[in-house]
């Protein structure tokens, strides 16, 4: 006769079902069995109401128990009584549990009771003694992570929050919104989604042998993807990225194998090797002095490498041992613009580097690999990204959160802080407002022409472009500059330096105080306002490196010392000049001239058809040390918005890059060269805007005239006036560059 009952038990607060298989050799009158936790991951089995005046069926018997887990059994008895226990199981674990009665050959005694209840009384004190043991065990190895097995009850999501998509005539406003009061309903909302969002077990990731392939035992990927890293959906492909951790040293033939096995032609590396100190992805290329490197049956040689500011571009073949007659290429894109912390303050970078990707995609190529360090952060913001412009593109909406919620499910912390969710939407803003506006220099001039034609009485899509530049009035503060004892010191009451870029000196500083491009924070602050004198000045980004330009108004006679001052300190090595003696005042003479404490002192001259280029000597009296300056002062440039020829003033900028050596020496490119005209902003906005198009066309062979007048916008007032003709001198600048 069976028996067969289905009973619920609790261990550690969690439910799960024993089934009971009971196999008597007796009639039971067994209602019910008893199963209990006496403790922590514990079963007590106990048969209740069993008559005392059991026949047994043969020979004296016994009962004896049972337990089954994945195929393992464990056994307790026999004994008398249908009372077991079994002790540290498995936390959330099933067990097949069978309880029944076994034969023993026993000789006749007398008072067996007797002897049986000493014999239980031992096996209860030997128990309790062990599960101490054991409990103490088990209190230890909780502080330690989940075991695999934990992970097989697949998790119940807290629900999602019901968050409208958001149209691309609303995302600016939807910003506005969420990111008022500190951002408290970003943060609210970006904090509701679960951080770890599966319904797949993490087993295959926590065995024994794949432990050290994981860079963070928090971050692993799930079963259901457990033979890549982990596959993404993008907007409309189900399979086109592959989000992965950074490589080992002990994983990157792994790596490669399965760059293989998914025919990916495309890695995209959001991360630097090394970062703070930190080591974040091991070097799983070859460099350009090596060429090859071997990877158990793969070999990877390097074609070409291209350094851009802010990404580096790798052609790479993969040979595989294994296969012969095989070889594929491979791009690898590495962004080098991520800060070691936070996210890139600039938007645009990541939408370029998306533009990147997608030149080098084609309709055979495999799931895009990316990965950073951990595989989610920086790698589910990019993801995110290109996703969500798909969506704008197809649809005109965008449902970020629910995407986020999406890679969640596949992958846990898929855009792991808030400032990433945010950037996701800032991006998308950038987007949706200025579009894709670099241009290729093959196609620059039938671009142009198009953008020039006009409809009747409608703009030009040139006139719609300049519409969309921003003017960016009163984003930051002008404190210092416009304060009643610096007054004095400006030209121009309507160009006056930020604050948070202009250039700092002091009068009492022993040593030179050169300009750090790396340094990304703020330059005043409460204390350095009192301690620092005031020059109308301001620190541009260049091409290559923040503050690698100085726009300065022309000094005047009650600025000169300090204009000098400022070139010593900062170690300048170019000076350029873009107005005449007579509009800008003669800061030089044949002989040497003294302001304050510093002395300036022409010691040689070259005169050009539309240049003159004279090597200045400038000392100070408080020092023994001499800078000497290259200054180019274009002579064919007296107030016009344009030179009388554009290509003169393209040529002496060629000389001056050539001089200077700033195509080769990434040292000259940090020391900031000094551009003035007389009020620091009209035309010196248009060279500045000039000489970083000029080494974006040699760099990349693109130029990006809208997003070069924007930044240059954000950093000094009234650079690139705002008239449509302004615009329009910048593009007639680009039309007369030659290779």
């Amino acid at each position: 006769m069976l028996i067969v009952c289905k009973l619920y038990a609790i261990v550690s607060e969690m439910c799960f079902v024993l089934f009971c298989l009971i196999e008597p050799t007796f009639k039971p009158k067994t209602k019910v069995h008893k199963i209990s936790h006496p403790f922590h991951n514990s079963l007590e089995i106990n048969c209740e109401n069993i008559e005392q005046d059991i026949v047994w069926n043969g020979g004296e018997g016994k009962f004896k128990a049972e337990i089954t887990y994945n195929g393992k059994p464990i056994t307790a008895g026999p004994q008398n009584k249908c009372l077991f226990t079994f002790s540290d199981l498995y936390y959330l674990a099933t067990y097949d549990v069978k309880v029944f009665e076994s034969h023993l050959m026993s000789l006749s005694i007398y008072n067996h009771n007797a002897v049986v209840g000493f014999l239980v009384f031992l096996i209860v004190v030997t128990s309790v003694a062990l599960l101490f043991v054991l409990f103490k065990i088990y209190l230890l190895k909780r502080k330690r992570s989940v075991t695999a097995e934990d992970e097989e009850i697949p998790l119940t999501p807290e629900p999602l929050r019901r968050v409208e998509p958001i149209y691309a005539d609303g995302l600016v406003e939807a910003y506005k919104t969420k990111i008022a009061d500190e951002s408290r309903l970003f943060m609210d909302e970006f904090q509701s989604i679960p951080r770890i969002f599966s319904n797949y077990t993490i087993k295959e990731a926590k065995k024994q042998e794949n432990q050290s392939k994981n860079r963070y035992v928090d971050i692993l990927p799930c079963k259901y993807h457990s033979s890549i890293p982990t596959v993404s959906c993008g907007y409309q492909e189900p399979k086109k990225y592959i989000a992965a951790q950074g490589p080992k040293d002990e994983t990157v033939c792994d790596f490669w194998q399965m760059v293989w096995e998914q025919k990916s032609s495309i890695i995209v590396m959001v991360t630097r090797c090394e970062e703070g100190n930190k080591i974040k992805c091991a070097q799983y290329w070859p460099s350009v002095d090596r060429e090859t490197e071997i990877f158990d049956d793969f070999v990877v040689k390097i074609r070409s490498e291209q350094h851009c500011p802010d990404y580096i571009i790798r052609h790479l073949i993969l040979n595989n041992k294994r296969e012969k007659a095989s070889e594929r290429e491979v791009t690898h894109i590495q962004f080098i613009s991520w800060p070691d912390h936070g996210v890139p303050g600039d938007p645009s970078l990541l939408l370029k580097l998306r533009r990147r990707v997608n030149s080098f995609k084609n309709f055979f190529s495999g799931p895009i690999v990316i990965h950073c360090s951990a595989g989610v952060g920086r790698t589910g913001t990019y993801i995110g990204i290109d996703a969500m412009i798909e969506s704008l593109e197809a649809e005109g909406r965008v449902d970020i959160y629910g995407y986020v919620a999406k890679l969640r499910r596949q992958r846990c912390l898929m855009v792991q802080v808030e400032a990433q969710y945010i950037l996701i939407h800032t991006a998308l803003i950038e987007h949706t407002m200025f579009g894709e506006t670099e241009v290729s220099l093959s196609e620059f001039h039938s671009v142009l022409n198009t953008l020039r034609q006009k409809d009747g009485s409608d703009p030009s899509l040139l006139e719609m472009e300049f519409q969309k530049l921003p003017k960016f009035k009163k984003w930051r503060t002008i404190n210092t500059g416009s304060s009643e004892d610096n007054k004095k010191k400006n030209r121009c009451s309507d160009v006056i330096p930020y604050d948070y870029n202009r250039v700092l000196f002091r009068l009492d500083l022993e040593g030179n105080q050169t300009s750090d491009p790396e340094d990304e924070e703020d330059y005043s602050s409460d204390e350095e306002e009192e301690s620092n004198e005031y020059i109308n000045a301001s620190f541009i980004s260049g091409y290559w490196c923040q503050k690698s330009l100085i726009a300065a108004q022309g000094p005047l006679p009650n600025t000169t010392g300090e204009f000098l001052l400022m070139l010593y300190q900062q170690q300048t090595k170019t000076l350029v000049m873009l107005t005449d003696c007579q509009e800008d005042g003669n800061y030089w003479g044949d002989e040497k001239k003294t302001f304050g404490d510093m002395e300036i002192e022409v010691k040689k001259t070259e005169s050009f058809p539309t240049y003159v280029r004279r090597r200045l000597e400038i000392k100070s009296t408080k020092k023994t040390d001499v800078l000497e300056v290259d200054q180019y002062q274009f002579l064919k440039w007296r107030g016009q918005e344009l030179p009388e020829n554009a290509q003169e003033l393209i040529e002496m900028i060629r000389v001056i890059r050539e001089n200077g050596n700033y195509d080769n020496s990434r040292m000259n490119r940090n020391i900031p060269m000094v551009v003035h005209c007389n009020n620091g902003s009209s035309r010196t906005g248009i060279f500045c805007a000039l000489w970083n198009l000029l080494d974006s066309a040699y760099t990349e062979k693109l130029v990006d005239v809208f997003q070069v007048v924007k930044n240059l916008r954000k950093e000094r007032q009234g650079i690139v006036e705002t008239t449509v003709s302004s615009l329009e001198k910048c593009n007639h600048l680009v039309l007369s560059l030659k290779y």
